[in-house]
């Protein structure tokens, strides 16, 4: 009986192990994914974000500094391209021709997230899980970009919510 219990413990030990070996950073084995760095309107990185592309939808971390304290509208961009003033990454991804905005009762688009809050030291650190798109389209033919506003969105105002300047900007690259 104590030979079946050290055994049982064993293979339960080197099961764990191996579940642990074989996650990666990016995300669990097998799950697709992708990242990109944020850059700010001077050009330098201010941030990062990585995208795993779940079961039920789309899993966006995101790690950003020196943005001013206060929500952020943050959208995803049917580009992927970044210029200087980040106008090259176009509008919303709107593959469903809806309007923006997650509390527009006429419906949504696919690049509407909710906003990201910077603390007062101009951080910001989110989880975002959105069933809008996939990672599979904004890894189409001519790219995305998640790009961070001036201002908290308000969810309904077109175009963008209220929104303000984009002052963030990152190319989505697959892994």
């Amino acid at each position: 009986m104590l030979n079946r219990q050290v055994f049982l413990v064993v293979a339960w030990v080197f099961l764990l192990a191996l579940t642990v070996a074989c996650a990666t950073e990016e995300g669990p084995i097998g799950a697709e994914v992708a990242h990109g760095q944020i850059v700010g309107t001077d050009g330098a990185t201010i941030g990062d974000f990585t995208f795993t592309q779940g079961v039920g939808g789309l899993l966006l971390y995101v790690e950003v500094e020196g943005l001013t304290p206060g929500g952020h509208g943050i959208h995803l961009h049917s580009i992927g391209a970044c210029s200087p003033d980040f106008k090259a990454s176009a509008g919303h991804i709107d593959t469903v021709d809806k309007p923006h905005g997650l509390l527009n009762p006429d419906g949504v688009h696919d690049g509407d997230l909710p906003n990201i809050y910077a603390a007062a030291d101009g951080t910001a650190k989110a989880e975002i899980f959105t069933t809008l798109v996939e990672l599979e389209t904004l890894l189409d033919d001519d790219g995305s970009a998640v790009v961070i506003h001036a201002q908290p969105d308000d969810h309904v105002t077109q175009p963008i919510g209220g929104a303000g300047d984009r002052v963030g900007c990152g190319v989505i690259e697959k892994s």
